[in-house]
């Protein structure tokens, strides 16, 4: 007697319909809409004198650069881990198209985002981020901080020349490979989230609600991972927006903490949009094939009685809606912007 040994049928490659890719546009409008209030809407400098500054207490500088590293060094290394899972996710069968625009459009955002950087990398004559809340402050704090190997301007560090001020000098250069640290989180979640939107063939209904499932669940990950980011993104950004507030001294600290407090709640709000941008068209796209395929499923059944969709559904790990996936994005949102909502009013 013989046997015949069967063939495991192999999984089709993933494949996206280069039309979703056009999703990229809307968190790049988002980041334009960004930029036009930054250029036009903010305060060039707002003059905040450094006299406001303690003096005496140089040491306090290196309360705000320890958070400054801190937070960098967690933001940095949770880019590198989006950018690693993105690559996992194209290391699996995909078509050559889908594979190729992904990586466009991950090249594509980390070139926008690196852009300060490859104008010039840790230019400190430039302006600075935070020239918008007291430049003299700023830089005042900054400049009473001392860098190992910085003995004088003409010496180097890691990353280039002294100068007169070692940690403004720092701080320029980090700032830039943040910003490409920035550019490979949000390449990598924005192209992972597109790729939820896999449409491979499938034989029958129920493979096809198990591809939408398996979809699904990928989005919910790529959720949970653009909170990581969000979170990481605004410790980041608190963390030298609020560097020089422990040299403040008493009386002016209430208010330039209240113009603090409102520059990070306007932070945390683009960053929110911006996780938003590309998470609700990709969930909407979703639930319009979830639905129809619910009622596809509907129109198949001979039985001749009314489908019950909802069980279909739920059956299938398909249950959740369009208000399920809002509910979602804004409650990974929500404490960022309630953490901050005391720049409008006292909670």
């Amino acid at each position: 007697m013989t046997t015949t040994a069967t063939t495991p049928t192999a999984t089709p490659p993933r494949q996206v319909p280069l039309r979703c890719f056009a999703i990229i546009l809307v968190p790049v409008i988002t980041f334009s809409t960004h930029k036009f209030i930054g250029g036009n809407l903010m305060p060039r400098d707002l003059n905040v004198p450094a006299s406001i500054l303690t003096e005496g207490q140089d040491w306090l500088e290196a309360a705000g650069r320890y958070r400054f590293l801190a937070a960098t060094w967690l933001f940095g290394a949770l880019s590198v881990l989006a950018a690693a899972m993105l690559c996992i996710t194209l290391a699996r069968p995909t078509t050559r198209g889908t594979r190729i625009a992904a990586i466009a459009a991950f090249l594509f955002v980390l070139t926008l985002a690196a852009l300060p950087t490859l104008r010039g990398f840790g230019d400190v004559t430039g302006g600075q981020v935070y020239d918008r809340l007291g430049k003299e402050v700023f830089e005042g704090v900054l400049s009473r901080g001392t860098l190992k190997d910085c003995a004088s301007p003409d010496d180097t560090w890691l990353m280039g020349p002294c100068g007169t001020a070692p940690v403004i000098s720092m701080f320029a250069s980090v700032v830039g490979v943040v910003n490409i640290f920035a550019g490979l989180s949000l390449g990598a979640i924005i192209v992972g989230m597109i790729l939820c939107l896999n449409n491979r063939p499938c034989a029958d209904i129920e493979q096809e609600a198990a591809l939408l499932a398996e979809n699904l669940r990928h989005m919910r990950q790529q959720l949970y991972l653009s909170g990581l980011v969000l979170s990481f993104g605004m410790l980041y950004a608190a963390s030298w927006i609020y560097w020089p507030l422990p040299l403040v001294q008493g009386d002016a600290r209430d208010a330039y903490s209240a113009v603090l407090l409102s520059a990070a709640l306007y932070t945390g709000t683009y960053f929110s949009l911006l996780m938003l941008s590309f998470y609700l068209p990709v969930a909407f796209i979703l639930d319009g094939r979830v639905k129809a395929l619910a009622r596809r499923a509907g129109d198949a059944d001979m039985a001749g009685e009314p489908p019950d969709t909802q069980s279909w559904r739920s059956e299938r790990g398909l249950k959740e809606g369009a208000a399920d996936y809002l509910r979602a994005g804004f409650a990974l949102t929500s404490p960022i912007l309630a953490a901050f909502a005391g720049g409008i009013s006292p909670l």
